[in-house]
């Protein structure tokens, strides 16, 4: 079984850019159509992130495979083309107004989330409840609250009484931000206009600021529970 998340970006006087984006149903992880070329550049060994754990035994990058479905359609987009971004997913539809790199970011993290890489399978259970063009508060705030309840809910399978912080996933974001350097690098030889490459940039500037809050400020955080 699949679920499917549909991405269509419409801009004057183009054809309608429509991605279907298929998901195993229990794993959420995506599953790329076979039948699309790999391009050399999501080679493994193409700049290969630092801090990579796959061997020489996997030929493919599983997230440049599966940037390459879409990655096609924006190789000649700028970052400030304007664009109406509509994302259907099997609960509900969201219509926004934006930028071709603000719509293409929201794809690529879901991609990401989702591709099988190991540095980023911490984000895949915030990917099974995509929340398109998220903005840092609701990042944070997702963010903060899955991590929580997921190490609430481990305590409570084992029986355990490990204590609740947020060590592990600054850990985990401090990996991710090394591969978001590594895939901007490896997209440069995939397109030749700035659109996808800016959009990496916006993922990265939301994965850092995750991590700013978990001191205890709470900083972007403080008026979230004000309710009267």
């Amino acid at each position: 079984m699949t679920q499917t998340i549909t991405y269509k970006f419409f801009a004057a006087k183009e054809e309608v850019v429509h991605i279907d984006l298929n998901f195993d149903d229990h794993t959420f992880q995506i599953q790329p159509d076979p039948a699309v070329e790999k391009p050399s550049w999501a080679k493994l060994e193409h700049q290969k992130c630092s801090n990579c754990p796959l061997g020489a035994d996997v030929e493919w990058c599983p997230t440049a495979v599966s940037i390459a479905q879409f990655l096609p359609h924006f190789t000649e987009k700028f970052s400030y083309e304007k664009t109406v971004i509509e994302v259907e997913t099997p609960l509900r539809s969201i219509i926004t107004k934006s930028t071709f790199q603000t719509g293409i970011a929201s794809l690529l993290g879901l991609v990401c989330a989702t591709s099988g890489c190991p540095h980023t399978k911490f984000l895949r259970p915030l990917a099974r409840f995509h929340l398109p063009f998220a903005n840092e508060q609701e990042t944070v705030f997702r963010a903060l609250a899955a991590n929580l309840l997921a190490q609430y809910v481990e305590n409570s399978n084992n029986g355990g009484q490990k204590a609740l912080n947020f060590d592990e996933l600054n850990k985990n974001y401090a990996q991710l931000s090394i591969v978001n350097g590594f895939l901007a690098e490896r997209l440069r030889d995939g397109v030749e206009r700035d659109a996808a490459l800016n959009a990496v940039i916006i993922l990265d500037g939301l994965a850092l600021i995750t991590p700013e809050n978990t001191d205890g400020s709470f900083e972007d955080l403080e008026d979230v529970f004000v309710v009267e």
